[in-house]
């Protein structure tokens, strides 16, 4: 008979959050203390149960029942966008004495953010702009009660903010290839024209 109880891998999410904050120190991105903010508003870890190795009794039964052994449930990251999104104002301001940072802190902190759900929803790391940092936090900024905006409006506001931030303006193209990744990684959702913004991602560890 198998345990009710559950028994949760503590260190294995330890290690998970480890991983990603290790992730998320971009060089020349934001200081310790505002990547902390992101990391505690933006990310929850959640522990896979612990592998059990017993061995079951092996009847009759069981063989017609299915296996005996129990498989492990995996552990998930939940990433909260809206979370994000509403500590950028406290995220800016913390960051105004960086003056090193490459980036506005807004778009810093967005770029971590989106380091962290690259890493973890694809096999391989690949490049990050500002480009993308800053289209979502314009569709974000900018979406409507169902947290929906066009395609053509997200086109427009992304350029608004990118001139806030004294950022060259993007063509269609290059605001399209940004659209198209942000849907891959599962930050938002295109349909017809209309992208939804998701305002959390799960991601399932072992």
């Amino acid at each position: 008979m198998w345990a009710d109880k559950m028994q949760y891998d503590e260190e294995a999410a330890e290690a998970k959050l480890n991983a990603i904050r290790m992730a998320a120190s971009l060089p020349g991105g934001l200081p310790a203390h505002a990547l902390d903010r992101v990391l505690a508003a933006f990310l929850r870890v959640r522990a896979p149960e612990k592998a059990d190795d017993t061995l079951g009794w092996v009847t009759v039964t069981s063989l017609y029942s299915g296996p005996a052994a129990r498989s492990r449930k995996p552990g998930n990251v939940l990433l909260n966008w809206r979370k994000l999104i509403d500590i950028i104002p406290d995220i800016s301001l913390a960051g105004l004495g960086a003056t090193s940072l490459p980036v506005a802190p807004a778009v810093a902190a967005v770029l971590a953010a989106l380091y962290i759900a690259n890493t973890l929803c694809r096999e391989s790391v690949e490049h990050l702009s500002d480009v993308e940092a800053v289209t979502i936090l314009a569709l974000w900024q900018n979406r409507d009660r169902e947290n929906t905006i066009s395609e053509e409006v997200g086109y427009i506001k992304t350029n608004e903010l990118r001139a806030a931030y004294s950022l060259p303006a993007l063509s269609q193209g290059q605001y399209q290839t940004a659209v198209n990744r942000l849907s891959k990684i599962r930050c938002i959702a295109l349909d017809n024209g209309v992208v939804s913004l998701r305002e959390s991602v799960r991601v399932e560890y072992v």
